[in-house]
């Protein structure tokens, strides 16, 4: 009787685990039967109902830029100046892969350029492609000799006037405001961080490799949190620890920022040209101006944009000055040293 009782213990013992098991089996393939029907359709003719993404807009730089390179177009001064636009480098040297969605650079790469590009023939003069040359090496590659020679003649005969290179020639990361204050537990909290871009643009004259024309601009994109977080107890004896949050996040974007830095900088060393008109060349200082005056205004206000770079039209005037060093010696000689000057008069 008492082997039989431990049989029955034992049969008793092993129904339950079994029913266990079995409780645990059903439990778990209850929670996972929703998670493996995601994506799948339910039968042959229904889908997955997902929310409309918002429909696509056009994309152009800002109002201020296409006005000004609106201005430099209706000028027709630039519509028979060929531009060749160099591959867009990126000099930060900074990548990273740690966020959702990252792709081992935070600023766009050699397609930057097609922004340069842009800019040139929305100013009225012809952009030549000069960063993405492997379609026409594989054509050259493949259509043989003759196709070979007949590019290579095309290219020859319409040489650019002028080349336009762009850069990311700077990325730092900045810091900002931060604040956390709580009374009994709760309180607001706000949170700025940024990231300061730097660009520049120039342009040289292909065959001396003059340059004629560098602009250097900077531009600064913020992260903002805001919002009120709590962790307090609710009720009596123990009572219930409440906490949480409700917060806000303005992230602008960084990668799209570039676009306006990069039509500005190209705007502005075609503004440098003494064909462009003083108005639309006036329409780019005043752009350059209100820029800093948003970057910096903090600091003290320095001196017009125009004052820092001679324009074009004032370079005639200065090229006349006498530069032989024969001549040249005495002349520093006299200001330095009235005596000996007198000397060499005798």
């Amino acid at each position: 009787m008492q082997s039989l009782d431990l049989r029955r213990s034992g049969a008793g013992h092993a129904i339950l685990v079994r029913g266990g098991r079995m409780a645990r089996l059903v439990l778990s393939a209850a929670l996972l039967a929703p998670l493996g029907a995601c994506g799948i359709p339910y039968g042959t003719g229904s889908r997955v109902t997902l929310s409309e993404a918002p429909p696509s807009a056009q994309s152009t730089p800002s109002e201020g830029i296409m006005q000004a390179l609106t201005c430099m177009r209706d000028s027709h001064t630039l519509n028979r100046i060929r531009f060749g636009i160099a591959v867009h480098s990126d000099g930060t040297g900074k990548s990273s892969y740690g966020y959702e969605g990252a792709t081992g650079s935070f600023l766009p790469q050699g397609t930057a350029a097609i922004w340069a590009s842009e800019a040139v023939i929305r100013a009225g003069g012809l952009s030549m492609n000069y960063y993405e040359l492997n379609t026409e090496r594989a054509l050259r590659q493949f259509g043989g000799s003759s196709l070979d020679t007949a590019l290579a003649t095309q290219q020859q005969t319409r040489v650019p006037n002028f080349i336009i290179s762009t850069a990311f020639t700077a990325l730092d990361f900045i810091g900002g405001p931060s604040m956390d204050i709580r009374a009994g537990g709760i309180g607001p909290y706000y949170n700025v961080r940024g990231a300061s871009l730097e660009v520049s643009a120039e342009m040289y004259r292909p065959g001396d490799r003059m340059t004629m024309a560098i602009s250097s601009l900077n531009r600064q994109v913020f992260y903002r949190d805001a919002g009120i977080g709590g962790g307090r107890l609710f009720g009596k004896g123990k009572g219930e620890l409440v906490t949480g949050t409700i917060g806000f996040t303005d992230q602008q974007r960084l990668q799209e920022a570039t676009r306006d830095v990069i039509a500005l900088a190209v705007a502005d060393v075609l503004a440098s040209m003494p064909v462009v008109p003083d108005d639309c060349r006036q329409m780019v200082e005043n752009l350059k101006a209100a820029h800093k005056a948003r970057v910096n205004e903090d600091r003290p206000q320095e001196k017009p944009a125009h004052g820092s770079r001679a324009r074009r039209d004032d370079l005639p005037a200065q090229s006349p000055a006498p530069r032989i060093p024969a001549e040249q010696g005495p002349a520093s000689g006299t200001i330095a040293n009235p005596d000996k000057a007198r000397r060499n008069q005798r």
